[in-house]
This record gives C-alpha cells, structure tokens and sequence, in this order.
C-alpha cells in the first residue's frame, strides 16, 4: 500500500506541476503581444494621401468613422518639452453648407464625475484631406479619446459624431 501511495503522490505531483508550468508559459506569451493602435496599412496610405510621414515616437490612434460612412483618419500624440502636441489626418466627406467639423479630446465617459471634454479647434481642409494640429502647455495624455463632430455653423451645436478613436 505504501508503495502505491507513493507512486500516487508522484503522479499527482507531476501533473500539478505541469498545469503550473503550461499556464506560466501562456502568460508569458499573452504579455509579449503588444497591441497596435493603428492599422499599418491605414497609416501608409494616409501618409501615401497627405504625402507625409507620421513619427514613430508617437502615441497613435485609428480613427473610425461611426456615422456610417467611409471617412477614417490618424490621431498622433505627443506631451515633450512642456508641450502636449496633438495631430490629425483625416479622410473625411466634404462639408454642407452651414456646417464645420469640430475636434475634441475626451476623458472618461458622459455623466462620470472626472469627465473633461476639450475642444482642440477645427480641422481644415488642405492638400489631400482634413488636418489639424494643436499644442498645448497642459498635458492632456489622460484624455484617452479622440473625436470629431459636424456642427452646425448658426448654433454651434453638435449635429452628429463622424469620427472616433482612442490611444
């Protein structure tokens, strides 16, 4: 019996010991996949269209059209030097009369208690799309999303979200 016992207690042992050695291994692996923002084929054609190249030491983010269009576009990111930098391309439709679009950076969720909307400007219409680039001396790295509206140029009220997108 106690030679059972024994040949038992290994075996269990040993299968412990494995599904503790298997699971570490698959951890490991899972945190040494790191995500990407931004799709790399969006990102060549947009600097392909814009005829520019986006920095690499960046912070992006793809943004989504959730109108139910086409339109897409990059947001970039920087806060060096006492400076938060913040960029977008964009592909986006043209503009009705009366309308503009409008880009903001989003923290938290509507209705929390630490939710900030701050409005970066309007993007403008150049060579090859949509573009905005703004600078600011307040680090705004914690406003996680990115947003761009159509609004309407005789309230200015938002008349609906185009484009979406998060670092």
């Amino acid at each position: 019996m106690k030679r059972r016992d024994i040949v038992i207690g290994v075996v269990v042992l040993l299968v412990v010991s494995g599904i503790v050695y298997w699971n570490q291994r698959n951890r490991s692996r899972e945190e040494l996949v790191v995500p990407e923002t931004v799709s790399s084929s969006l990102e060549e054609a947009l600097e392909e269209k814009f005829k520019i190249e986006i920095p690499e030491d960046v912070d992006k983010a793809e943004l989504k059209d959730v109108s139910g269009g086409t339109a897409s576009g990059i947001a970039t990111r920087k806060f060096e030097n006492s400076t938060y930098t913040h960029t977008i391309i964009a592909d986006l439709p043209d503009l009705e009369g009366g309308t503009f679009y409008q880009s903001w950076l989003v923290k938290g969720e509507e209705g929390d208690n630490n939710f900030s909307l701050i409005s970066t400007g309007r993007p403008r219409l150049g060579k090859g799309g949509w573009t905005l680039n703004f600078e600011s001396k307040t680090d705004y790295s914690d406003h996680g999303k990115v947003l761009i509206s159509l609004e309407n140029k005789a309230d200015n009220t938002p008349e609906k979200r185009i484009l979406e997108g998060n670092f």
